[in-house]
């Protein structure tokens, strides 16, 4: 008998998946957020830190007939069990040609050593990695002797691991009575392929269910992988306490539940005014109770605009999570910045006991700017080769109509003065397909391009409408490396992508795109975009006040004599007001917009030349 118990058991409404192609097994990654923190202050009743090497008394098993083998093995496939280390994998992924090992976990007790199940060494030497088209799956297990936990009817095991996996596989945590029947919970949490844990990530696992006050307690750890890596240290089971819940995942855009339809899609870094205007920041948080005692629980949340003044705040609607449990909590309102600025945030849960620990995030809402990267240049890719021109580029999510005049990509230090690099625009179609929208002419690079952002400018501003878009950055083979671009922090799977025209591995094919783990250092810019600050008249206008309970007086003093027309524009982009004026220059007036719901709204006075916006907050 086997039980399948998911710990993340998180519900994602509206959400498709398009196929894609990417890297296996390669040297890219992301790092997610370390999702647990161990409580130290609970009872251990049993332990292990692998000081002695590995547990007189455990068991390890592994086979090379794996899931996806087709029963067809050469005969030197190489088998992988699990083994007391002090250092890293010796994979061929690592950068160092299976040559020398990657770091150790970096847990408590490191240093006398731990349990690792190398996967991607065992591929390497014996089944011909890297040719692409070698690697096989080889289960790995280890099993503990018989614990006693009688006179303990709620416990909980916890270990520290590192780790980083392929192709969807589980990470298995089995838990038995009778070492005969086995109930598995897959641990790998929000972890997706080709990401690398936090190092060292805390595990909490409530196995009362199952285990709690058993004489005979057994726990049997393992996967059937074909690359990379999982380490485990300092297992211990404790007592479980009866309240105690933990924040493991935060977002400001709206990723887990709605990505690019209601909700910012990806998290970005830096937003323009109009679109935040147009979709306002959602706040989510992932909570998974690890107490024995069911919890009414929520979240909250705080918005703090540059100087730390409290300028938001929002909470979700409380639900019942019991003992395991996982779920996305949603805040209630949505934030609506009204001007410019650098803003940060906090999220913790609650429940009426007990209370998580607080993680906190930011964002720059600009004028014309849209950016997903974070400014940290970590790593880098390479743009013109000699294997091939290469195309990457990010997705951006448009919930207003803007034009974008240019892009921005950060370029290394290890660039070519003299080389050539282009700018283009992709539409993203309900398929996934990049739809080919515009290029920019070729630009060179000189000396002072070198180890900083250059902009390249589109002949004429391309107009996109609400949607998804790809910009992207590319250039030309070249018989040594001439261009290389900065990538930056680690992102969600399909959301930046490469196109490898000639620099192929594997199976790959010119022309496909394939996603990245990491975000390049690739920026929007808006053509001008009027703000609260820009006043692009010939003269001065005035709107106050502001906020305001719907009346608005409205004074202009030195404007083009002209006639003018006067919009008020909600978040859905529809026009609720509008009006003509004539003015020989100067104009003073009432607008009586009472009537309409307490919201911000956009305000446009315009003639064929000019264009006056601002925001108005109705109270």
């Amino acid at each position: 008998m086997k039980r399948i118990l998911v710990l993340t058991s998180i519900l994602l409404t509206g959400i498709v998946v398009a196929q894609d192609n990417y890297e296996d097994c390669n040297n890219t990654s992301k790092i997610i957020k370390n999702d647990i923190s161990s409580d130290k202050s609970a009872v251990v009743i049993w332990e292990e830190d692998f000081g002695g090497g590995f547990p007189t008394g455990w068991s390890s098993y592994t086979n090379n007939t794996g899931a996806g083998n087709s029963g067809s093995l050469p005969g030197n496939t190489a088998e992988c069990p699990w083994k007391y280390s002090t250092v890293g994998s010796w994979g061929y992924w690592n950068t160092n040609q299976g040559q020398s090992a990657a770091p150790a976990i970096n847990s408590t007790t490191s240093s006398n050593g731990f349990l690792i199940s190398d996967i991607d060494s065992a591929n390497h030497w014996n089944a011909g990695q890297p040719s692409g088209n070698t690697y096989y799956y080889l289960e790995s297990y280890f099993t503990t002797s018989a614990i006693d936990l009688t006179g303990f009817p709620n416990v909980s095991l916890e270990f520290e691991h590192s780790f980083r996996f392929n192709n969807s596989i589980n990470l298995e945590v089995s838990i038995s009575t009778d070492s005969l029947n086995w109930t598995t919970y897959n641990v790998q949490g929000n972890a997706t392929n080709n990401q690398a844990s936090a190092d060292p990530e805390y595990l909490s696992l409530n196995i009362s269910s199952v285990a709690g006050n058993s004489p005979t307690a057994y726990i049997k750890i393992g996967w059937t992988a074909r690359c990379y890596f999982w380490m485990i240290d300092d297992m211990k089971i404790v007592e479980t306490p009866d309240n105690k819940i933990d924040l493991t995942e935060i977002t400001h855009g709206g990723w887990y539940t709605t990505p690019t339809t209601n909700g910012f899609g990806l998290d970005y870094s830096m937003v323009p005014l109009n679109q935040a205007v147009a979709n306002p920041f959602t706040f989510e948080g992932i909570v998974t109770n690890l107490g024995a005692l069911d919890q009414n629980t929520s979240i909250n949340v705080n918005v703090f605009n540059s100087v730390g003044v409290n300028t938001f705040s929002t909470s979700s609607a409380d639900s019942i999570l019991g003992p395991q449990d996982t779920m996305i909590f949603v805040g209630q309102d949505k934030f609506t910045p009204t001007v410019t600025d650098n803003y940060s945030f906090d999220i913790w849960a609650t429940s009426i006991d007990t209370i998580s620990d607080t993680m906190s995030g930011s964002f720059e809402v600009t004028n014309n700017v849209y950016a997903r990267d974070n400014g940290n240049d970590i790593s880098e890719y390479g743009l013109g080769r000699s294997c091939g021109g290469m195309v990457i580029g990010n997705y951006f999510d448009i919930y207003e109509q803007t034009d974008v005049s240019s892009l921005s990509v950060y370029v290394k230090d290890n660039s070519v003065s003299g080389a050539q690099i282009f700018s283009a625009m992709y539409e993203i179609d309900a398929s996934n397909d990049k739809i080919y929208l515009v290029q920019s002419d070729d630009y060179t690079l000189t000396n002072s391009d070198i180890g900083s952002w250059v902009t390249v400018s589109f002949d004429d501003p391309v107009t996109l409408l609400p949607g998804t878009y790809m910009a992207a950055f590319g250039a030309y083979a070249n018989p040594v490396d001439t261009s290389v671009i900065g990538m930056s922090q680690y992102t969600y799977p399909t959301t930046s992508y490469i196109q490898k025209n000639g620099c192929l591995t594997g199976t790959q094919t010119f022309g496909s795109w394939y996603w990245l783990s990491r975000v390049p250092m690739i920026r929007m810019n808006f053509a001008s975009v009027s703000s609260i600050e820009e006043n692009i008249f010939s003269g001065k206008v005035s709107i106050y006040p502001n906020p305001s309970s719907g009346i608005l007086n409205l004074d202009m003093i030195g404007v083009s004599p002209d006639e003018y027309s006067i919009k008020l524009i909600n978040i859905l982009g529809e026009v609720v007001y509008l009006s003509s004026i004539q003015t020989n220059g100067i104009y003073n007036d009432v607008i009586d917009i009472s009537g309409l719901e307490s919201s911000t709204y956009i305000l446009q006075i315009e003639n064929e030349n000019y264009i006056y916006t601002d925001k108005i907050i109705i109270k």
